[in-house]
């Protein structure tokens, strides 16, 4: 597909290396600004409601309600009941009346009837956050040491700036769309986190191959 296949990649470092601090810093404004709001349900806490139904209304339904009503991390899922199925809705706390009369008026004939309501408490305290984030800042100073054993001590803070980089910079993205810091995001947080410094030693290995097969380069 590409006319040109040896490409310099090299070339264009610095102006990527530019872009991307720029995305980072764009996103960490966004999240600094956005404050408490950009946490979800598993962080801020929020309200459940059960539904009974006639005719079963349609999940995508749910959300395209809830969308239209500016809500995010609303969560709708079918559950067991003591008298048959009944729909289950997570919402941000104090917005589950809004949503109920809502998806009254637009599924008129589902028979709609709410026959439960609770409000959840946060699933993620601040113990835990605190917990989560000095194991990384652990797992950083074990990256750190790590990386300057097997290569040297420069090679182990571009480590930890990489690792730091692409998890702010998905943080930072991710709030900028709108969405909402909840356990699913921690979880792919976690996973960046893994591939981004796994794919930082790999070329940290070639770099020193390469130093070996040519020391002046």
């Amino acid at each position: 597909l590409l006319q040109v296949r040896n490409v310099d990649f090299v070339k264009y470092g610095r102006p990527a290396f530019i872009i991307s601090w720029i995305v980072v810093a764009i996103g960490a404004v966004v999240v600094v600004s956005k404050g408490e709001k950009i946490y979800g349900i598993d962080f801020a806490g929020g309200d459940a409601i059960t539904v009974a139904y006639k005719q079963k209304p349609d999940l995508g339904v749910v959300r395209s309600v809830a969308d239209s009503l500016k809500l995010t991390d609303v969560t709708p899922t079918f559950a067991s009941a003591t008298n048959g199925e009944v729909l289950k809705i997570e919402t941000p706390p104090g917005k589950s009346a809004a949503l109920f009369k809502a998806l009254q008026a637009k599924l008129p004939n589902a028979g709609l009837e709410k026959v439960g309501e609770e409000s959840i408490g946060p699933a993620i305290g601040q113990e835990i956050k605190w917990n989560a984030t000095k194991s990384l800042l652990a797992s950083f100073v074990i990256i750190l040491i790590y990386v300057a054993f097997r290569f040297e001590f420069g090679f182990g803070i571009g480590a930890v700036v990489a690792s730091v980089h692409d998890i702010i910079m998905t943080i930072g993205i991710f709030v900028l769309f709108g969405h909402q810091f909840n356990a699913p995001m921690v979880a792919a947080i976690l996973s960046i986190a893994g591939y981004s410094i796994n794919d930082t030693i790999v070329v940290f290995d070639r770099i020193r191959e390469e130093l070996r097969l040519n020391p002046t380069m």
